[in-house]
């Protein structure tokens, strides 16, 4: 191996002129949501095959040597690096404020309806036990008037 990550998804299988986003991500210094950005922006060659992004060898390393290694850009940016950079975080925090809002939203409807559930539930229990009661009744009746005999049933007596 050159130490280079394996391609696809890092299980051997694939067509080693590709990295995963997850390793294209690796060696550019960035996360695997990013690369995916940098796809559609058109800066790195990358296609989705069924369910799984294959990012281009030879485009993520040619991004590379245009931005530089990932330690290189630790170092002090220029006022328009960290305003894009800025902007970029800007927009990731806005992204997961919305997501956490949207899990909280879900967490919120899924409590509601549980407890709904629950109500309904204890309604359904008292319904089912008032219509037990009903039928043992009925029940009782029917045998009670069994044992009376034909004559006392049809008189009355």
């Amino acid at each position: 191996m050159d130490g280079e990550p394996h391609n696809g998804s890092g299980d051997g299988r694939g067509d080693g002129e590709t990295y995963s986003p997850v390793e294209a991500g690796r060696v550019l210094g960035v996360s695997d949501e990013r690369i995916r950005q940098l796809i559609e922006a058109g800066e790195i060659e990358g296609e989705k095959r069924g369910r799984r992004w294959h990012v281009s060898k030879a485009s993520v390393h040619d991004a590379l040597k245009e931005r530089g290694s990932p330690r290189s850009r630790r170092s002090p940016h220029t006022g328009e690096d960290a305003a894009r950079e800025a902007a970029e975080l800007r927009v990731r925090v806005e992204d997961l404020a919305y997501r956490l809002g949207r899990s909280e939203a879900r967490t919120e409807l899924t409590q509601q309806a549980e407890s709904t559930t629950r109500e309904q539930l204890v309604r359904e229990r008292e319904r089912a036990d008032r219509l037990e009661g009903e039928a043992r009744q009925l029940r009782e009746q029917i045998e009670a008037s069994r044992s009376r005999g034909f004559w006392s049933r049809l008189l009355g007596g």
